[in-house]
């Protein structure tokens, strides 16, 4: 790219709903690119906070900044798809306000494009770190190689490996004519299902360099959530989008379904888990049902059965199970004790940036 280019390449897409200090910090991160073709669009869904007095000041001391408020809080996805559909530079980005960008996200992403073209997408590595500054993975980290991926390479990567958050994904703005925009019917895992839309049909481009941090924290999104209620029909539509796409090869089609029904049972078992030991019966009782009568798989569901069956009539049996879980988790930690630790040596200096 021209390095003297000055008007902007890149739309930076923020929505953002009443967490004025984060946004300040998410900004911030952008403004400190040492790529400066960019423009920071914020889409504050009426937070009707100090929200818009935070933009202001950032405006007035970068014009990069611009701010759109809606009259109407439009929902979360929606903002997004907003955001989407108003990009008008060649490159754009996603970004939640209490996540942060690396200096040099944008100048790896762009050395992407130049070295391969025709990729549609340029990944860095995120790394997930709890608002504390614990690094919990870095899972670009655990893909083969940095480099180009041609389809399905980058989809079975990401399928076996864990795909790039889109925190540190740079995209070309023609994927929206090739693909259209974010799924609403997907809800809230859209943002994985737009990648895998994308990596069944076009290149992509990787960095394993450190780019984003993805914030995890008791309120977030993520953690509230209802799995029942909103991420398994996500994933399910997600599975149909891929699966009924024929101009995806059928044994690509077939391995991707396998694949990302093997990951939502397990999800789903470990959420049964969770509903049963917030006492949720009328779910977990779902969740054992989905996996005799949908899944077929009776011994998961007899043992979600069983386990719920104790935590209701047999306290003293269930935390028996309690304890060898414990037990189980102890070795588990010990396992991954090492992998843990290198992590922080190598990733925990990072958390400087969480006091942007």
């Amino acid at each position: 790219m021209n390095k003297s280019y000055s008007k902007p390449l890149i739309t930076t897409i923020i929505p953002t709903y009443r967490r004025p200090k984060l946004l300040h910090r998410a900004i911030q991160s952008v403004l400190n690119q040492t790529y400066p073709h960019f423009q920071v669009c914020v889409y504050d869904n009426a937070s009707g906070d100090e929200t818009a007095a935070v933009v202001a000041e950032l405006a007035k001391k970068d014009s990069r900044v611009k701010y759109h408020c809606h009259p109407e809080n439009i929902g979360g996805l929606k903002n997004f798809i907003y955001g989407m559909e108003h990009v008008d530079t060649p490159f754009f980005s996603f970004f939640s306000d209490d996540d942060i960008l690396l200096p040099e996200f944008y100048q790896t992403a762009m050395e992407g494009f130049e070295n391969f073209p025709d990729a549609m997408f340029s990944a860095g590595a995120t790394i997930h770190m709890t608002n504390k500054g614990k690094i919990t993975d870095v899972p670009l980290s655990a893909w083969q190689r940095d480099g180009y991926y041609i389809p399905p390479d980058g989809l079975l990567e990401m399928l076996e490996k864990g795909h790039p958050e889109w925190t540190a994904i740079l995209f070309r703005k023609k994927v929206i004519e090739k693909i259209g925009v974010l799924d609403q019917d997907v809800g809230a895992p859209s943002d994985l299902d737009f990648e895998l839309r994308i990596a069944t049909r076009f290149p992509l481009v990787v960095s394993q360099k450190p780019c984003a941090i993805f914030v995890s924290h008791p309120l977030s999104f993520c953690v509230l959530a209802d799995f029942l209620s909103i991420w398994w029909p996500g994933w399910l539509k997600i599975i149909r989008n891929l699966t009924e796409d024929k101009q995806i090869p059928l044994d690509v089609r077939t391995r991707a379904e396998y694949m990302l029904n093997e990951r939502l049972k397990q999800m789903l078992f470990w959420s049964g888990i969770g509903y049963i030991k917030r006492n949720d019966f009328e779910n977990a009782y779902k969740t054992i049902e989905i996996f005799r009568d949908y899944y077929h798989l009776k011994t998961k569901a007899f043992i979600l059965y069983t386990i719920a069956k104790f935590r209701k009539h047999f306290p003293l049996g269930y935390y028996f199970l309690v304890c060898l879980n414990k037990i189980r988790i102890f070795f588990n930690h010990t396992k991954y004790k090492h992998k843990y630790k290198q992590l922080q040596k190598h990733f925990g200096h990072y958390a400087q940036f969480l006091e942007l």
